[in-house]
């Protein structure tokens, strides 16, 4: 990532690729802290080159839960990072910022790790950019 500029960004522009589901319980604290602290960390997205036909301008990387809560706050911007990453490394931001908010067993890591060296990466590289349980 180039720059660590914060944008505030319209919710609706952002395109979520992989959505998951939380708890419901989960959620509700998100949303009673950002009520009561405020947004602590922004969301991270990378700003499309070209629309797919969804008119969005920004795929998701990291903040899910986020958005989620300020849309049920009645927000309808978002404080974000427009990240200047190659896909590859979108997947990684992904990935590092979900497997961190647990510990990974070791059946996390192992898939993890197989998973990105089915998608060609080395194993240097893989420490290299931060592999959640790699060092």
């Amino acid at each position: 990532m180039n720059e660590q500029n914060v944008e505030r960004i319209p919710i609706d522009q952002i395109h979520i690729a992989n959505p998951r589901s939380r708890s419901r319980g989960r959620w509700q604290v998100i949303v009673a802290n950002i009520r009561e602290v405020g947004l602590k960390k922004p969301i991270t997205v990378v700003r499309r080159k070209e629309p797919n036909g969804d008119g969005k301008q920004f795929d998701l990387v990291c903040g899910q839960g986020r958005i989620e809560a300020f849309v049920a706050l009645g927000e309808t911007t978002i404080p974000a990072i427009i990240a200047d990453v190659s896909r590859e490394d979108q997947y990684l931001m992904s990935l590092v910022e979900n497997i961190a908010r647990r510990p990974p067993s070791n059946r996390d890591i192992i898939r993890e790790v197989r998973s990105l060296r089915e998608r060609g990466y080395n194993i240097g590289e893989i420490a290299k950019r931060g592999c959640p349980g790699c060092s």
